[in-house]
């Protein structure tokens, strides 16, 4: 049943965007399901979280309805278009049934076209020969850039696309999905929505979309939301997972070692584990199709879930030492992708970028050491935890 307990998740305490994991322990050990001032159900533990990934008698949510119902408040008083509804119509992870199939479908079959164990490898030789005269560099940069040079070889970036405005528009769709978004946040959100439009060339990648979505009542509106949500869903979440794997590992001197001296085999399991310890996508939303049980609990249909990722992957239950990166970790079911119908598409070329990336990054990155004189920031997100600042000196 849904507890009574003092424990309470609540993304506005005192340091919670530096550390959100000991709320979530506490939660998962003393209140693991939990209603918050809107209804929602939150869930914490992996026992309840990981089958209603897979469950058909679960839904996502649609968040372009959820932006078309909130027009009113979030343009009240303004001459801007509302144009948030329908950049999100065609995200993949908001979408139901048959037209979230073809449209999978339609998308893997074009991703998959692209050699990308060939662009990942050129990408991490790009990016250590761009930092290596660097006497002091930012990880979330080196990222950054490792990421955006993978992306502009596929997807079709305007010359004046650069890393910063791709970053820009990258995490501004990250933050429309997030709970709790003020109006002003919003106003700056479909802004950015607007001019995003210009960064999309012509290129191969569109091209191939029209071409497997022949015969869809598509808008060229449709075609730049689906544009949109791949170059957030590769660029926000590989930044974020790498970032903080980075950072992690260089702060351990048995980690780097470890990925030193790793073969592949070693590297894989390294990089299983390391999606499960970072889970930059926190949380995912559920609705149920019909009445459920839940530990006892029945929900009426229609009742929204709120459901814990990262906390659900640090499980005592399920993982032994679940705070910790264990390199050797061989029984490693996290759900950090998701689950089921709506598992993550791109998963195989996020495991890409980690296998050939760790071992050349961590290989150069050892020339510097973490500087600390500068703490860690992290960003003010609560559905996709990102670090803002992460910096390092040479040697």
């Amino acid at each position: 049943m849904v507890g009574e307990s003092t424990i309470k998740w609540n993304p506005f305490a005192p340091d919670y965007f530096n550390d959100p994991y000991p709320i979530y322990t506490l939660s998962r050990q003393s209140n693991p399901i939990q209603k918050d001032q809107f209804g929602n159900i939150i869930l914490f533990k992996y026992r309840d979280v990981a089958p209603i990934l897979d469950s058909p008698d679960f839904e996502v949510s649609s968040l372009s309805s959820y932006f078309e119902s909130k027009k009113d408040y979030i343009f009240q008083n303004t001459a801007q278009c509302p144009f948030l509804a329908k950049t999100t119509s065609k995200w993949l992870m908001y979408l139901n049934g048959d037209i979230h199939r073809k449209l999978r479908i339609a998308i893997g079959k074009i991703l998959f076209s692209y050699d990308f164990d060939r662009l990942i490898q050129e990408a991490v030789q790009d990016c250590i020969s761009h930092f290596e005269d660097y006497e002091e560099l930012d990880i979330v940069d080196f990222s950054k850039y490792f990421i955006y040079h993978i992306l502009k070889q596929f997807i079709g970036l305007k010359d004046f696309a650069s890393l910063e405005n791709v970053f820009e528009f990258s995490n501004m769709a990250a933050r429309s999905q997030d709970l709790f978004v003020s109006k002003q946040m919003y106003l700056k959100m479909n802004d950015c929505f607007l001019r995003g439009k210009g960064l999309f060339a012509e290129g191969d990648f569109k091209a191939k979309l029209i071409n497997e979505l022949d015969g869809f009542e598509f808008e060229e509106d449709d075609y730049y939301s689906i544009l949109a949500i791949t170059l957030m869903a590769f660029f926000e979440t590989s930044k974020d997972n790498l970032t903080v794997s980075l950072y992690t590992i260089l702060s351990s001197p048995s980690l780097s070692d470890y990925v030193l001296n790793a073969n592949k085999k070693e590297i894989k399991l390294l990089t299983e584990e390391c999606i499960r310890y970072t889970s930059p996508l926190q949380f995912t939303i559920r609705i149920n199709i019909k009445e459920v049980d839940i530990q006892g609990t029945l929900f009426p249909a229609g009742t929204r879930f709120i459901l814990g990722l990262a906390s659900a992957n640090r499980d005592e239950e399920v993982f032994e030492s679940p705070s910790e990166i264990k390199p050797n970790r061989t029984v490693n079911p996290h759900i950090a992708f998701g689950k089921g119908v709506h598992i993550c598409l791109g998963a195989l070329i996020a495991r890409k970028e980690m296998e050939f990336g760790l071992k050349p990054m961590v290989a150069f990155l050892q020339n510097f050491n973490i500087n600390t004189m500068q703490p860690l920031r992290w960003g003010n997100q609560i559905f996709m935890r990102t670090l803002e600042s992460a910096m390092l000196k040479r040697n």
